[in-house]
């Protein structure tokens, strides 16, 4: 339809004619579909005119033909439903979507929502679905307490009102304020019902399985996974359901780790190695919840030799060749768990050659969520004199040296780190030295974060071993910051650096190298 057609349409909302705004509606309701649309129904203040027609219940009829009471109020329902069914679609439009943050819409949806009326609350569920995406509005949702009559709806014998409410209920499950009226037993046990008995109907079983998640990030819903004995039918549904489903219950899984009943019972009905399965699956979401799932699953020695026997870990190292960011930083992050719970464990594994080539790789991005938990894993495996030799290879030096100018607080942590692990055997300190680094730590001995003042310290305190050094630091006045360090009692390791390359120092002093300067 041409612009014009879309225009003159909304303009019939205004005409008295009652009959003839019903027309229109209903016409507006099967073009809203169309993108092209959305921009227009803004411009011409068709947004509003709908919100205002969610209202018609309130309003006096005016018909050509005598209509009798009962006909009125089919004529009113009738024509809030395709306005809510506009509405429902328009919203998808995130400039649409900010009319409705300004207009008085909560109050007439919780009307609705209250209703009996299926034909209205449905359309209106699903408006409030796109509506819901944004945190302010969420808040709205939370102090009108619209989401327990959406509770009332999920139990709901209509599959359509039970879809919408369910959906509704997983997007407000993102503010953990709006989320605490779903903690109470009864509801995690009704959803979990609802789960186990409706597992042929694959967009509800995503909704639901997605609430469940939710609640797990909650310690007491866990405590009632527990109770109703929950393990067996998520590790069942993750070979029955999409992946979607799957997705949603590997991230549960994850987080019943935290419980021993719970990870033995993973254990037994042989979750590992269906989760381990799905490493070489496609699908974005399910992979980062794997990822993030076995990292967690990893404080457990038996899981770990799991891991071992089904080369869990190797596959995690592929994901870093993934095109995805979200992908490379939770394979990333999990590694970087796995590898310090082995040495805990004193299991020991070959790092992958490819894998480290990755790691380097990331050091090229600009994303910070990549940077950091690569150098949070070349910080643990530069530990390993090996895995520093292909490290050293791979001119991680460089590569480590080029972030140093970033600005990022936690991120320059982490290449502290990564520099401290590398430089912890000659060779690997040698190159650091050449790179040019210790200016770049020396400057960062100075920042006001002492978590940052710290692990500067400590990768400074490894080369400070080398004579190269010398003619560096005889250009910065370090020695009150080392000194202030030194006094620090509360912090062991900031003491131990300090001590370390203050004794580098003084016996450079001694030799003549350095030149004493005041403070």
């Amino acid at each position: 339809m041409s612009s014009r057609g879309v225009y003159l349409l909304f303009s019939c909302l205004n005409n008295s004619d009652y009959e003839l705004m019903l027309s229109a509606v209903h016409m507006i309701s099967d073009i809203s579909a169309d993108p092209s649309c959305w921009a227009i129904s803004r411009e011409c203040g068709g947004v509003q005119r709908l919100i205002d027609l969610l209202s018609s219940h309130q309003t006096k009829l005016t018909c050509t033909s005598q209509t009798t009471k009962s006909e009125n109020l089919k004529l009113k329902l009738t024509v809030a439903q395709y306005a809510a069914k506009s509405l429902s679609i328009l919203y998808k439009d995130e400039e649409n979507r900010r009319i409705a943050s300004t207009s008085s819409i909560i109050n007439v949806c919780q009307f609705w929502i209250r209703s009996r009326h299926q034909n209205v609350t449905i359309p209106i569920l699903i408006l409030l679905q796109h509506l819901s995406l944004a945190a302010s509005f969420r808040k709205q949702v939370n102090d009108s307490g619209m989401v327990l009559d959406v509770l009332h709806h999920l139990r709901s014998t209509d599959m359509e009102l039970k879809q919408a409410a369910a959906d509704l209920i997983l997007i407000c499950a993102d503010d953990p304020t709006t989320f605490k009226c779903f903690y109470k037993q009864e509801f995690v046990a009704e959803v979990f019902q609802m789960l186990s008995s409706n597992q042929d109907n694959e967009a509800l079983m995503i909704s639901l399985s997605g609430i469940i998640w939710k609640c797990s990030q909650i310690k007491i819903c866990i405590q009632q996974f527990e109770a109703l004995n929950a393990i067996p039918v998520f590790t069942q549904l993750l070979e029955s359901q999409p992946v979607q489903v799957k997705a949603y219950m590997v991230g549960t899984i994850g987080t019943c780790f935290r419980n021993l009943a719970l990870r033995d019972m993973v254990k037994k009905t042989g979750g590992i190695e269906i989760m381990v399965s799905f490493l070489q699956t496609t699908y974005i979401p399910l992979i980062v919840n794997l990822n993030d799932a076995l990292a967690k699953g990893s404080e457990d020695p038996e899981i770990l030799v799991q891991y071992l026997q089904l080369d869990a870990v190797q596959l995690i190292w592929s994901c870093l060749k993934n095109s995805e960011f979200q992908v490379q930083s939770s394979a990333a992050t999990a590694l970087c768990t796995i590898l310090k719970n082995m040495k805990n464990a004193n299991l020991q594994m070959e790092n992958s050659l490819d894998g480290i080539e990755c790691i380097i790789d990331l050091l090229a991005s600009k994303r910070k969520e990549l940077l950091i938990p690569a150098c949070t894993l070349i910080h643990n495996l530069a530990k390993d004199k090996n895995a520093l030799s292909v490290l050293v290879e791979f001119n991680v030096a460089s590569h480590l040296m080029r972030l140093m100018k970033t600005n990022d607080k936690k991120l320059l942590q982490q290449l502290c780190l990564a520099v401290a692990s590398c430089c912890s055997f000659k060779k690997g300190c040698e190159k650091f030295a050449e790179c040019g680094i210790t200016p770049a730590l020396l400057k960062h001995l100075r920042a006001k974060s002492k978590p940052l003042r710290i692990t500067a310290a400590s990768a400074l305190s490894r080369i400070a071993s080398l004579p190269n050094w010398c003619s560096v630091v005889s250009q910065n006045r370090i020695i009150p910051v080392l000194t202030d360090m030194l006094l620090d009692v509360k912090n062991k390791e900031g003491n131990e650096s300090a001590a370390m390359i203050l004794r580098h120092i003084l016996c450079n002093m001694h030799r003549g190298k350095i030149k004493p300067v005041s403070a």
